[in-house]
C-alpha cells in the first residue's frame, strides 16, 4: 500500500519538485498522451530557472503581485504530481488566482488530481479569493472533465493558442467563483 500525502511545498523540495516537473513535461504528447504541456517535451528543463522563479514567487505575500503557493502530491515520498495558485501582475486582481496542475502518468486517474484540487480551492477560500481560473487545452478531455466536475465553467476558447512540435492547440479558458 502506498503512502499518498499532499503538502504546500518548501524551498528544501526544490530539487524534488523539478525532477518531477521534469518527467511530467517529458510525457506531453508522448506515448498515447495528448500535448497538455506548452513546451516541448524535447526542450530542455531549465532546473535553475525553475528554482529562482519558485523561490520568489513563493516568497511573496498573497497581498502582492506575482506570488505563488505549490502544493506536492508525495506518493512514497516521492512527487508525482503539483498544484500551483498564482497571484496576478497588479494589485488590483489580486482578488483572483490561477490555476495550475499536472501529474505524472503514473499517478493519473486514480483521485489524486481532485483531491489536489479540493486542497487548493479550499486554500484559496479561506483566504477570502473570489475566483480561481484556470486554462486547458481543449484535447486535455481528462483535465476538463475533472474541471467541469469540480465547477468551473468554460468561459472562452483562444484557437491557436499554442504552437507545440507542430501541433496548434487550442486553449479552453475555465472559472470558479468562490462566492456568490
Amino acid at each position: 500500500m502506498s503512502i499518498v500525502k499532499v503538502t504546500l511545498l518548501e524551498k528544501s523540495n526544490l530539487p524534488a519538485l523539478c525532477q518531477h516537473l521534469r518527467r511530467h513535461i517529458a510525457e506531453s504528447g508522448r506515448d498515447g498522451d495528448v500535448v497538455f504541456s506548452p513546451r516541448s517535451a524535447d526542450d530542455v528543463f531549465d532546473e535553475a530557472e525553475a528554482t529562482k522563479r519558485h523561490r520568489a514567487a513563493w516568497a511573496r505575500r498573497i497581498d502582492e503581485p506575482y506570488w505563488t503557493r505549490t502544493w506536492g502530491l508525495l506518493i512514497d515520498g516521492v512527487i508525482r504530481g503539483h498544484i500551483d495558485l498564482h497571484g496576478g501582475r497588479v494589485r488590483s486582481e489580486s482578488h483572483r488566482v490561477t490555476l495550475g496542475m499536472g501529474i505524472e502518468r503514473v499517478a493519473r486517474q486514480q483521485g489524486h488530481g481532485r483531491t489536489m484540487l479540493d486542497i487548493a480551492i479550499a486554500w484559496a477560500r479561506d483566504r477570502e479569493m473570489a475566483w480561481v481560473d484556470l486554462g486547458v487545452f481543449a484535447k486535455n478531455a481528462p483535465a476538463r472533465k475533472l474541471y467541469l466536475s469540480a465547477g468551473f465553467v468554460e468561459v472562452a476558447t483562444t484557437p491557436d493558442r499554442f504552437r507545440v512540435d507542430g501541433e496548434r492547440i487550442d486553449d479552453i479558458t475555465m472559472t470558479l467563483a468562490l462566492t456568490g
